[in-house]
């Protein structure tokens, strides 16, 4: 068996219709960058790489209050792997390929009623093999992009008599996430939000806009006592900003009372930082428990951990610079979004410096290529990471702890 610490890690969100972040699809890639599978080929360094992963996940971070997929096959079921899963939390992804006989059934059973572990039918058909386990699905998967509408429509039906929830993966685009859920699905995998929806559901609420207009007109110099105003006038606004900074390492000493005190830990030049970040947190739909906070937080995170070459600490003035722009680079890297339009007139809106701006744009400079590895994370687009990551020379190992990193940084903003 191989190495099992090498290998990359993936995670996806699962979104609801109302565009709710419910849980996590999880992917292992080998470190040339070939998705690993459960089943015939991979299966004995899928199963290595799953052991590792979940004995070493930290579980609350990682899925932030919802659930685990994960893909498995006979093999890792009758391993020991789900024991260390936490109780609840984990639905298995079963191929249609997997052969069901009674020592499968029993284990599935078995682990139900132990772990509370659920089903999901990948690949979910007219006579899908695997009815006898239906009392253990909570989900199905079934083709959105298929040629025939019909099918799908009275498999949709199907899966909707029998109590089940109908999950479409590969949604990127947000007309595919309005047209699937117009169809009856009812979960949604992929980056469908990191795209502005032609709804106009995934706008800036009002607060959210009152921090935009903050950062267009500062013109990438924010004044303490401006914002001090703003907040005053906005109690919602002072109060999240409060909560904010006690959740992180600004309060460490004493807990901050008041936005003045906090203003003045966070000073002029890191202003724009901490704004930004408040903006995805309530500034956007369902805020925290969206996947478009969890997303651009975590890429501002892993930016700034892969500026400082993943320690986290540095002492050195130019190095704190470097790692505060790439914080911005990757929350910044989704504002557009929020604003309903192009990445392109986003960044013009709020008049950024030019490094900062050409890594948005244009993936320029040594921001920009870390800005490319962390969004090919997200879509676990793993040939491109192994491209980047062997690139800056950065192991898969020290990937995962700063994906971990940034895992637990995003939840203590919760």
């Amino acid at each position: 068996m191989s190495d099992a610490t090498r290998f990359h890690l993936g995670r996806q969100p699962i979104v609801a219709g109302e565009r709710r972040l419910v849980g996590w699809a999880v992917f292992f890639a080998t470190p040339a960058g070939e998705r690993l599978r459960p089943g015939p080929g991979t299966s004995e360094e899928y199963l290595a790489a799953a052991s590792a992963f979940v004995r070493n996940a930290h579980w609350e971070s990682f899925l932030g209050g919802g659930r685990v997929v994960l893909a498995a096959d006979r093999r890792l079921i009758f391993s020991d792997v789900i024991e260390h899963m936490p109780r609840n939390r984990v639905v298995l992804g079963l191929s249609p390929d997997e052969p069901i006989d009674s020592a499968l059934a029993h284990r599935l059973h078995d682990l139900h009623g132990r772990r509370g572990t659920r089903m999901l039918f990948r690949g979910y058909s007219r006579r899908d093999p695997r009815d006898d386990l239906l009392d253990l699905a909570d989900l199905v998967e079934i083709d959105g992009f298929g040629p025939d509408d019909d099918a799908r429509d009275g498999l949709v039906r199907r899966a909707k008599r029998r109590h089940l929830q109908v999950l479409a993966v590969g949604v990127d685009r947000d007309r595919d996430f309005m047209r699937l859920r117009d169809a009856g699905f009812d979960l949604f995998q992929g980056q469908s939000h990191t795209e502005p929806s032609a709804s106009g559901e995934t706008l800036a609420n009002e607060d959210g806009r009152i921090l935009i207009r903050l950062l267009a007109e500062s013109h990438g110099e924010l004044e303490i006592d401006s914002v001090t105003r703003t907040l005053a006038e906005n109690p919602g606004l002072e109060e999240a900003l409060l909560r904010l900074v006690n959740s992180l390492e600004l309060a460490r000493a004493q807990r901050i009372e008041c936005p003045g005190q906090a203003l003045i830990l966070i000073g002029a030049k890191g202003l724009r930082r901490w704004l930004s970040l408040l903006l995805f947190q309530v500034g956007a739909r369902h805020g925290s428990r969206g996947p478009l906070f969890r997303s651009a937080a975590s890429r501002a995170r892993m930016m700034e951990l892969l500026a400082l070459g993943g320690d986290g600490r540095t002492s050195i003035a130019t190095g704190k610079d470097r790692a505060e722009a790439a914080f911005l680079v990757g929350i910044l890297s989704l504002v557009h979004v929020l604003l309903g339009t192009d990445r392109d007139a986003a960044i013009e809106d709020l008049d950024l410096p030019f490094e900062i701006a050409a890594a948005l744009s244009e993936f320029a400079g040594e921001l920009g290529r870390l800005l490319r590895l962390v969004i090919c994370l997200d879509r676990a687009d793993f040939v491109e990471v192994a491209e980047v990551a062997g690139e800056l020379a950065i192991d898969p190992a020290t990937l995962r702890a700063m994906q971990c990193d940034a895992q637990d940084w995003v939840f203590r903003l919760d």
